[in-house]
């Protein structure tokens, strides 16, 4: 665990102690990090960020991402709801839709936020509301990337956007209806391996633009991988913006006065700022394999059952001690495949020992869950100053429970 930004295995031990486990523990200094990197890189344009709520949308979390000058980038008319409570001005939102009902769309158009429509049939319920005036929409370039096939969202039979060969039909509904396309979107993927790839999906829009009258804005999506591996290669954000840059500056010669574009970096934000803190509950020898059972699982971190996911695990009570035992870190989940990590070279595990999952802070607590009626985790938030702040409360089983009951309207006799 090292390094700028990184917290010492003394600060996690001490919030083990102080919250119990398991618990999310955040990086102040590493979210702000994160957020004011990517505003310096493309001084003198009119570029906008996006933060993925769907990452991490704790409150307080989104609070601090929008206080660094980040925008929102939402996917259902719920997140909407929750980002209005951090801006008051709607243009600050992105709603890309999927599937989205027509009551969803109606709310969305009376909260005035930017509607990013990925279908023809949906882009023309859009056009025949009466209320209706501006949306964006999302295309599908045929240039797809990511860390797993199932976060691919740019490959040609992608469920997401609106293939190149309708957007002449696009274009033409809009003039039937006497609406405006003001906005094109296309997001390749999650996890982006090189800048070039990113800059061809980007060539393809600056291109597919002119066929829009109306354009007031370019949202270039993004997806900013996150180095899981030690021999992973980090996403090179300097090379990026020196590709994009001369691409912007030459695009916005032929715009209108006020027109923007947007990034959305998705889980860069957050992702190296998150741990999930958890302790060995049990060793157990099983002929070849050695599991470290603890009190977490994949109901609190889908990411290696969905995905094959590999996120560093570091055992924080032997935190300087060399790696000699082979471990498989296991859940308590009843399911075989609650497994969070395979075959880890660590060093020798005792009882209680606390164990910190890394890279935690994007996708754990958004896609956790209650099953086997588990309790979620506390989440903390570690400041810049030194100090500790409880930005969710966890829940005793007991309590968890009652509030299951409680919610299904059942009353006990």
């Amino acid at each position: 665990m090292s390094e700028d930004y990184t917290l010492s295995a003394a600060r996690l031990l001490d919030a083990a102690s102080e919250f119990g486990t398991p618990l999310y523990v955040y990086n102040e200094a590493r979210i702000k990090a994160q957020c004011r990197a990517v505003i310096r890189l493309f001084n003198g344009l009119p570029v906008n960020w996006l933060y993925a709520i769907k990452a991490n949308d704790n409150p307080f979390i989104m609070q601090l991402i929008r206080s660094e000058g980040i925008g929102f980038d939402t996917v259902s008319y719920e997140e909407v709801l929750l980002s209005k409570s951090f801006t008051t001005n709607p243009t600050e939102i992105f709603y890309t839709e999927n599937s989205m009902s027509d009551a969803e769309m109606d709310a969305a158009i009376q909260e005035g936020v930017i509607l990013n429509i990925g279908s023809i049939k949906r882009l023309e319920r859009f056009f025949q509301h009466p209320e209706s005036k501006t949306c964006c929409i999302r295309i599908n370039p045929a240039i797809g990337d990511g860390h797993h096939a199932k976060v691919n969202t740019g490959d040609p039979e992608s469920k997401f956007g609106i293939r190149i060969g309708l957007i002449g039909e696009a274009v033409a509904l809009a003039k039937t209806y006497g609406k405006r396309i003001n906005g094109i979107h296309a997001h390749i993927g999650s996890g982006i391996k090189d800048p070039e790839n990113l800059i061809a999906a980007m060539k393809v829009l600056l291109e597919l633009s002119r066929e829009f009258p109306d354009l007031e804005f370019i949202n270039f999506g993004g997806g900013m991988p996150t180095p899981y591996r030690d021999s992973d290669n980090a996403f090179d954000m300097k090379r990026f913006a020196e590709l994009a840059s001369p691409m912007l500056h030459k695009d916005l010669e032929r715009r209108p006065e006020d027109f923007r574009y947007y990034f959305e970096p998705g889980r860069w934000f957050v992702a190296q700022a998150g741990y999930l803190l958890t302790r060995v509950q049990t060793i157990k020898d099983q002929i070849e394999t050695t599991y470290l059972g603890t009190d977490t699982g994949m109901h609190h971190l889908m990411r290696p059952i969905i995905y094959d996911a590999w996120h560093r695990v570091v055992n924080l009570n032997s935190f300087n001690e060399a790696g000699d035992r082979l471990y498989t870190v296991s859940g308590n989940i009843c399911e075989s495949g609650d497994i969070l990590a395979f075959d880890r070279m660590m060093p020798e595990a005792k009882m209680n020992d606390v164990l910190a999952i890394c890279d935690a802070g994007a996708y754990g607590m958004t896609m956790a869950s209650q099953y086997n009626r588990r309790a979620l985790p506390a989440e903390v938030l570690l400041t810049e100053g030194g100090g500790t702040k409880l930005i969710r409360p966890g829940k005793s089983a007991r309590q968890t429970v009652n509030r299951f009951l409680e919610d299904c309207g059942f009353n006990l006799p």
